[in-house]
């Protein structure tokens, strides 16, 4: 095949003619015949490599490729999340840059540029991720030779202080509820730290009145059951009484004895904004609680409760059903109380 030839045109640029691997006939142009022989050397060896010219191959075309490479390896939510983070916040900006010419300082730019519009740090973490592993997989491709994202560093996180409801605002929320159709979800989010998805996709089956248990199986997000967030989100807890009281009053006056546990008159799950809208922001008017507080907030007050009554936090994060208890230090690790005086009556009895 062709090595190529280097000439200097009418017109002062100079140029290198070479032909590619599907025996086409490419053309490099530089300044001055070493940056052009140069150019040549690097588009021979990407040829004999079978490297694709990252001059043909542009940030968004990239995303796409590993998008639907990694379609099979990770749930359809996760899938779903990373499309939205790559269709909003990626293409727009520098969806058409050449994967030869994106450097550091673009990727700079643009966590710059969504922190200034508001975006959370969190978020822009999620499109380094997205960009980093998509980069990644351009040079092991042999798309391009370096990464730019191993001279970026994402943003720095801030963890948000957690809010918590306390016993006594649980005990008025639960009596707002008591006797309505949503009783039942409210108890299992502030006894049992269920997520609102976990607790709008429960079928009848998952119950088992004689033993006490429930199964989390699925989730419910957008209208769509999932498989649950994690593997170990997958998971069956022992009801608290107040849980499974709850639930058999729910099944005798509002159940239907099949199907899902939260259904519609059509026989389909509650949705979330339908649930937030009738049953969680009325409850929180009528037990007299600030109309911010989320849902979410009572499965805070759960793992607060939990780790404050000194259950240990493995057991603390099978019960939340983290991806693992490191996960429940890192979130709630600030929440624990009065462990220090635990620390230094465990030192005075080992010493005494």
């Amino acid at each position: 095949m062709s090595e190529g030839s280097v000439f200097q045109r009418k017109d002062g640029k100079w140029c290198a003619k070479y032909k590619d691997a599907t025996e086409k006939w490419r053309y490099l142009y530089r300044k001055n015949k070493s940056e052009v022989k140069k150019a040549l050397r690097e588009a021979l060896k990407d040829r004999d490599e079978g490297i694709v010219p990252a001059t043909k191959m542009s940030v968004g075309k990239l995303i796409d490729e590993w998008m639907d490479s990694s379609k099979d390896s990770v749930s359809l939510r996760t899938w779903e999340n990373r499309e939205g983070i790559a269709r909003l916040h990626i293409k727009p900006k520098i969806g058409t840059k050449k994967l030869a010419r994106l450097t550091a300082e673009d990727v700079r730019t643009l966590y710059r540029q969504k922190l200034a519009q508001g975006l959370a740090s969190s978020s822009v973490k999620r499109i380094h991720h997205i960009l980093n592993q998509a980069m990644r997989e351009a040079v092991r491709l042999k798309y391009i030779r370096h990464n730019p994202l191993d001279d970026v560093k994402p943003p720095q996180q801030h963890r948000q202080e957690i809010d918590v409801l306390g016993p006594d605002d649980v005990r008025k929320l639960l009596d707002a509820a008591r006797g309505s159709r949503y009783e039942a979800i409210i108890v299992l989010g502030a006894t049992c730290g269920l997520r609102v998805g976990e607790c709008l996709s429960l079928r009848y089956e998952d119950v088992d009145f004689d033993r006490g248990r429930l199964n989390i199986r699925r989730t419910l997000w957008c209208n769509q059951v999932y498989e649950p967030k994690t593997p170990r989100s997958r998971r069956t807890v022992t009801l608290p009484y107040l849980a499974l009281d709850a639930l058999r009053r729910h099944v005798k006056g509002h159940g239907v004895g099949r199907g899902w546990l939260f259904q519609t008159k059509h026989g389909n799950p509650i949705a979330a904004p339908n649930f937030h809208k009738c049953g969680w922001k009325p409850m929180l008017r009528k037990a007299g609680l600030s109309e911010a507080t989320r849902f979410h907030d009572l499965r805070h007050g759960t793992a607060s409760l939990l780790l404050n009554q000194n259950v240990p936090i493995p057991v603390v994060s099978k019960y939340l059903g983290h991806a693992n208890p490191g996960i429940t230090m890192k979130v709630y690790a600030h929440m624990i109380d009065g462990t220090s005086s635990i620390a230094a009556s465990g030192i005075d009895e080992a010493l005494h």
